[in-house]
């Protein structure tokens, strides 16, 4: 019987538990959690499912697998804090920026790599993967296993990373901030109501993923389908086409080079350890 470990209880770290347990993965005395602070969502986690075991890092050591879900500027420290009977335990790390090779340097456990998706809360998203040259055959399959449950789960070049983390992981963000933006400008040219705008485009978003997904088209197709020759929504479709590509090239810039601080203050931060 397989145990997960998981250091730091955020956001990610309880989405990946609230599935695994909905899913029927794991069950409830298979999960150990380490945290500094009991938060709330620890505490209704732990209400619902009295089975889980809050427990210390020395105790980290008898899981299979454990994930490091804290914050990138804290992943380091954990490592060297973790007792060294937990040193054949196969390592994930959810964080940006941490590279394999800085992690490495920082622990003889097989590590890995996985970049988590909010939209895998409802069960879909793609789940980012790679792995350090320790990781053997059966620790990449379980962690395979263990992210199939809820998400599609991708294998790819770590310098590859921080591009597709904007394409998986940041992107509903973006998505949601552009949505906001054309629910507002519905508003001020027409009589239309926000919340009018909002449950319209939050529709029709659902409707074109599953489109997409469902009919395998692509977005240069979907733009067809929908756009007869000389029509209406051919002429909107033409305005993103022309101003969108400066916009996403902006976006690229910006968070690579957010990407590139981040690592930087990671190599600071590990140099006065």
């Amino acid at each position: 019987m397989e145990t997960i470990g998981i250091i730091g209880y955020g956001s990610m770290a309880d989405m990946m538990v609230q599935k695994w347990l909905e899913k029927e993965v794991l069950n409830a005395h298979q999960i150990m959690i380490h945290t500094r602070s009991e938060t709330d969502r620890l505490l209704q986690l732990k209400d619902r499912h009295q089975e889980i075991n809050i427990c210390s890092l020395n105790e980290l050591s008898a899981c299979d697998v454990l994930f490091i879900c804290v914050p990138p500027l804290a992943v380091l420290d954990v490592l060297d804090q973790l007792p060294s009977a937990a040193k054949s335990v196969h390592t994930v790390s959810v964080a940006a920026a941490v590279t394999l090779d800085k992690l490495s340097k920082h622990t003889t456990q097989p590590i890995s790599r996985y970049i988590p998706t909010l939209t895998s809360a409802v069960g879909t998203g793609v789940s980012l993967v790679a792995h350090g040259e320790t990781a053997g055959e059966e620790e990449k399959a379980r962690l395979h296993r263990l992210l199939s449950a809820f998400s599609i789960v991708r294998e790819i070049e770590e310098d590859q990373f921080d591009a597709a983390s904007n394409l998986t992981s940041s992107s509903p963000g973006f998505i949601a901030a552009l949505f906001e933006e054309m629910a507002k400008a519905a508003v001020r040219n027409s009589e239309l109501s926000l919340e009018e705008a909002y449950e319209f485009l939050t529709y029709a978003l659902l409707g074109t993923g599953q489109v997409l997904v469902e009919r395998g088209l692509t977005f240069a197709e979907t733009v067809d389908r929908v756009a007869t020759k000389g029509g209406i929504t051919g002429e909107g479709a033409e305005v993103i086409q022309k101003q969108a590509p400066q916009m996403f090239d902006d976006l690229y810039t910006q968070t690579m080079k957010k990407y590139e601080q981040l690592k930087s203050q990671i190599n600071e931060a590990d140099k006065h350890h």
